[in-house]
Order: structure tokens, then sequence, then C-alpha cells
């Protein structure tokens, strides 16, 4: 059955508290994933009301510090993490990660111990040794669900503020299911991932702080006056890399810290402008082959290479059923930009009649 966009006789802040009870009648323990961000932000608040309205007057918050954070994200979320309504979890451990250069894709591991950090971990925060884990563990981005869930009893609700309007991916995700899209499964089976928000524009998140008096972290009035995406993640990853060189208005001794630990970040931040994407299209845009050529000259860690040919052959059985909507230019296109870690989605009609035709050499 076709799905049809409509629109209810109800408000967005009403309707997230209404999904909010509903997950706390649903799970044992309600857990809020706390970024320092606004959107968390948002989420950690309605939860405390929402709690409150039952009688429960804290919220189990949990941290994952990615270590390359600037100080005013850091300073933030330790001022709520030393509120008395706030029970936070503040996890500092090796996790795997990527590194975007100049349309390549690098491995790197937050707080590895075989570096110099970017600032010492944090003396409260939950390490390796308080996990019991040994010390040249190094953690994916999945198994932190089961980390996060395990102190918890029963069934556990990670609450986080992933909004659709941010991307189309995040748009996908929230739709998979026709009931309680909000509610999606994790990597852990004690745990599930909980988006009460997702239905939210920027603009209901920062009313949302107006109506209540609630002050968000001060970065993001930086980021506005320096004209970036307003956003406290690291700064490496695909996306974010774009703009690296934002940083050196946004937060400059954040930036220098970031060059001395990866001092290519300079080559992204001179010459991403100047990537010569039109030249890898002409060289590799010609076949399913080439793109996989690509893949092979372009993405040196092996997980990450195995991760983008699996999607290669996925997104290549989809073209046989809409062709039209996979074209080989604009398929490498997401695998430039770093798009492939997730399912790479069809392009959209309207972009189909502007599409650039680079022509062979």
């Amino acid at each position: 059955m076709t799905r049809v966009k409509r629109y209810i006789d109800a408000n967005v802040l009403d309707e997230a508290r209404r999904r909010i009870h509903h997950i706390c009648d649903l799970f044992d323990t309600v857990v809020v994933a706390f970024s320092g961000g606004k959107d968390s932000l948002a989420v950690l608040h309605l939860t405390r009301e929402v709690l409150a309205e039952r009688g429960i007057d804290h919220v189990n918050v949990v941290f994952r510090d990615e270590e390359l954070i600037p100080d005013p994200v850091i300073e933030f979320v330790d001022q709520y993490r030393r509120e008395p309504w706030v029970r936070m979890t503040w996890y500092a451990v090796p996790l795997e990660s990527h590194k975007y250069v100049l349309g390549k894709t690098y491995r790197y591991v937050q707080w590895d111990p075989n570096r110099e950090h970017l600032r010492p971990k944090p003396e409260w925060a939950v390490t390796l040794e308080d996990l019991g884990l040994p010390p040249n563990t190094v953690l994916s981005q999945y198994e932190m669900d089961e980390i996060i869930a395990r102190p918890f009893k029963g069934r556990v609700a990670i609450l986080t503020g992933v909004r659709a309007a941010e991307s189309l991916m995040r748009l996908r995700a929230c739709m998979a299911k026709l009931n309680e899209p909000y509610i999606n499964a994790s990597s852990s089976k004690k745990a599930a991932l909980c988006k009460p928000i997702y239905d939210w524009e920027e603009n209901d998140v920062f009313r949302f702080f107006y109506d209540r008096g609630i002050r968000y972290c001060p970065l993001y009035d930086a980021q506005l006056w320096a004209r970036s995406e307003l956003r406290v993640s690291t700064p490496l990853h695909a996306e974010a890399a774009k703009h690296f060189g934002n940083l050196r208005a946004v937060a400059p001794t954040f930036y220098a810290q970031i060059i001395d630990l990866f001092p290519e970040m300079t080559l992204q931040e001179r010459y991403y402008r100047e990537l010569d994407r039109d030249a890898a299209l002409r060289q590799y845009a010609g076949s399913w082959d080439g793109i996989k050529q690509w893949i092979f000259d372009n993405i040196t860690d092996p997980a990450q290479r195995k991760l983008a040919l699996t999607r290669l052959q996925r997104t290549r059985i989809a073209a046989r059923r809409a062709p039209d909507s996979y074209p080989l230019d604009y398929v490498l296109k997401q695998f430039i930009r770093g798009a492939y870690k997730r399912r790479i989605l069809p392009q959209a009609p309207g972009d189909r009649s502007k599409r650039k035709v680079v022509p062979a050499s």
C-alpha cells in the first residue's frame, strides 16, 4: 500500500511528550543519549518534564566522549553532569572512527592509547578498565549500545535527538516502520533506539528553548556568525570535513589542537575546493567495475573497503530494477562523499533532469 503524507491535528511538542510517555510504558529503563547538541538537549529536558509527571525526580543520561570535541561542548555537558536531577554516565573509551581527507576515508581511533590525546580523559569518565575490558580493545560505534544498556535493569530505551529533517537518510530511517516509527531496534537485544522528536524542525527546537528559558551550548552562536552548520560532532567525518576550515573562526584553539594531532587535515582545508571530482568521474564512472576500482584506489581501511564493496553490490542490484534512478556518476559521487556507510538512496527525479554529464577524456 502506498504511504501518503498527511497532517494531524496536533503539534510536535505534544506528540513528543506523548511518545516519551509511551516509551516509559513500554520499557523498564529510559536513558537519554546526550551529546551537548541542541537536539539531544531538547530530548533531555522533555524527558525530565515527562518523568516528573510520573513522579520520577531524575533522568538517566549517557555521554559518549568522542575526544575530538571543542572545550565549550565539554564544559556544557559537564554543567549538566553536575545537575542534581541528572545521573550521567560519561564514557571515554577507544572507539573506531573515520576521517575524510580529499575524497579518501581513513580509519582512526578515538582515545587511541597509542597516540597523544587532544585533552586528558576526565577523572569521572568510564574507561576500558572500569568496563573490565583489555587495554588494547577498540569498540565499534554499534557495540556501544550494549555497553550503554548493560548497567540498567530490564529493557532499555535509549532516547536520541535524531530528527528526520536533518538528512534524507534519517527521514528514510524514520519511515521504515508504519507504526511507532520513532522506536527502532539497536545492535543490543536489550535496548532500542527511540527518536521522540523525529518530526521536529530546527525552529521547533529553538522555540522550545525560548519558551522555557533553556540555554543551549554557546558554540552554536559562534557557528551562526561563521555561517557554519549547527553541529557539535567530531569535525573529521565526511560531511563535517568538507567545512573543516570553518573551525578557524568558530573554535581556533580546537582547530590548532586537531592540526597538531592530524596534520593531514590541513590538506583537506586547503585543497578540498580544488578537488577535481570531474577527473574522478571521467576516470571511474564509466562502468560498475570502474566504481569498484575507485573503492580499491581510495578506501584504505579493510573494514571500510569491505563495507563499500558490499554497498556497491547492493546498489548494483537495485539499479537493475530501476536503472534511471542509479546513474553511474551519481553512484560514484555517493562513494566520494562517504555516503556508502548506509544504503545509497535512488537519485531524486528532479535531480536527474539537471544532472551534469562529464565527457569522457
